[in-house]
């Protein structure tokens, strides 16, 4: 009988080796790209929608060019000032000719005290800031700097000696004007009837209200009033004192030029979120709920003009015009700013929601297709839309609350089933819900918001970078 014991044990063959072509083998790094790709995509809906906010931007400026428009705008006080009219006789080809020119004398002291009543005017959803002024200019001009200026007595045309006083926009007067001056009382007239009188300009600087906007121009002496003074004898009186009241309507901001050689400014208000601005800040304030109280006092010594120029010396009124100080009556919070900024961060969310969907996916073992990135990109963009269009109603703080809790619920919900796992979608909901508060903080901040903005992606990269060692991407 025969045995199979020396008969050598066959060894099955091995199972084929199953090849996987480039696509399968790098797949993880393929969807990789393929969502980096996605998201530098997304920067064009979001390009779309700052276009948007400047828009919505420009719709308010617009609205409130309309109500300041009627009411009064932007009021610059520049004033009063004595225009002193004289001839030059000079010689040409031995002929007298006589030239007629005028002297601006400014006063000695000026005393200014403003009481400010502050209102909201709504146009639509939007509004603007618009005052109705009670306004005490007092002080006294010095009659004898006048023969320090090489102009005889005998070239004074006395008889046409006028008062003017520059303002920005006569609408906004509301009761007649009038000059007391030593027990007599003379009426203001419209216009400013000067001869070569040059028109100062200066450029008013984008309020913190909203850094983003352009510089504006104003200009001095284009519009104003005026008094025709005849009694003035500068050889019987040395000084010629005045009392001016003036009740204007204006909005946005009241400036005053520092005409006087000393100038003092009292201006009292019931707004409560003043910004205090020009070439001078005021030497004491107090805020408060209620309003505001600021004093400025401005020297000849802290100007660059003299107390007397000549009328078409465009550089001197210039340098008036750009030494004016005063207040803007502006909205402390603006929401276009605000929008403008999270925008800003809106690439930051995309990429980290991204990134934790990604991690999720691989760890998981759940396969999230490319068109679900879409529509949570498009959910995380859409977020910015509803920001704007709540904040024009409800204000930007409330309307970041409502839009960042209808954005995190719709996408934790929606990749919760997509996952088929409540906890990973409450794990994204989490994670939104922490980056929308982190960027909320970083808008209100100021001075510090580069400082926590950076410690805090330095925190999320060491995160991401820990997770990351857990993911194989071949």
């Amino acid at each position: 009988m025969k045995t199979n014991e020396n008969k050598p044990l066959e060894v099955p063959p091995p199972a084929p080796v199953e090849k996987r072509n480039l696509i399968e083998r790098y797949s993880i790094t393929i969807k990789a790209i393929a969502v980096a790709i996605l998201t530098l995509m997304l920067l064009i809906p979001l390009a779309m929608i700052q276009s948007l906010i400047r828009e919505r931007q420009n719709t308010k400026q617009e609205a409130v060019a309309d109500i300041t428009s009627k009411w009064g705008g932007e009021q610059t006080i520049t004033g009063p000032c004595l225009v002193i009219p004289y001839e030059e006789i000079m010689v040409e080809d031995k002929k007298e000719i006589v030239i007629k020119r005028n002297l601006l004398v400014l006063p000695e002291t000026l005393d200014t005290k403003i009481e400010s009543n502050v209102e909201k005017r709504k146009r639509g959803i939007y509004d603007a800031s618009v005052y109705g002024s009670d306004i005490a200019l007092s002080g006294q001009f010095d009659l004898s700097v006048i023969s320090k200026q090489n102009v005889q007595p005998s070239q004074i045309k006395w008889n046409d000696v006028r008062l003017i006083i520059g303002l920005s926009d006569l609408k906004g007067i509301k009761d007649n004007v009038s000059l007391q001056s030593n027990g007599e009382t003379i009426d203001f007239e419209p216009g400013i009837p000067v001869e070569n009188l040059a028109v100062g300009s200066g450029f008013a600087a984008g309020t913190s209200q909203n850094r983003d906007y352009e510089n504006s121009s104003y200009e001095l002496f284009t519009v104003g009033l005026n008094a025709k003074i005849d009694s003035l004898n500068p050889v019987l009186q040395a000084a010629f004192p005045f009392t001016i009241s003036l009740k204007i309507n204006g909005s946005q901001g009241l400036y005053i030029v520092p005409t006087g050689k000393t100038t003092t400014a009292d201006i009292k208000s019931d707004w409560a979120t003043p910004s205090f601005d020009g070439e001078f800040l005021p030497e004491t304030r107090e805020i408060d709920k209620s309003g505001f109280t600021a004093q400025w006092k401005v020297l000849d010594l802290n100007r660059s003009f003299g107390q007397v120029i000549r009328a078409d010396n465009s550089n001197a009124i210039n340098q008036m015009a750009s030494s004016r100080f005063g207040v803007r009556f502006i909205q402390a919070v603006d929401q276009y700013q605000q929008n403008m900024r999270s925008v800003k961060y809106a690439i930051l969310i995309i990429v980290l929601t991204f990134v934790a969907v990604f991690f999720i996916e691989l760890l998981q073992k759940k396969s999230v297709n490319p068109f679900q990135y879409i529509l949570v990109g498009l959910a995380l963009v859409l977020f910015y839309t509803l920001l704007l269009s709540i904040s024009e109603v409800l204000g930007f703080n409330l309307a970041y609350l409502v839009a960042a809790a209808m954005t995190t619920i719709l996408i934790m919900l929606h990749m919760g089933s997509l996952l088929k796992s409540r906890k990973q979608g409450l794990l994204i909901g989490a994670l939104l819900a922490f980056l929308y508060i982190f960027i909320f903080i970083l808008i209100q901040m100021e001075s510090y918001a580069l400082l926590v903005g950076s410690l805090g992606l330095f925190a999320i990269l060491a995160v991401i970078m820990y997770y990351s060692k857990k993911v194989r991407f071949s």
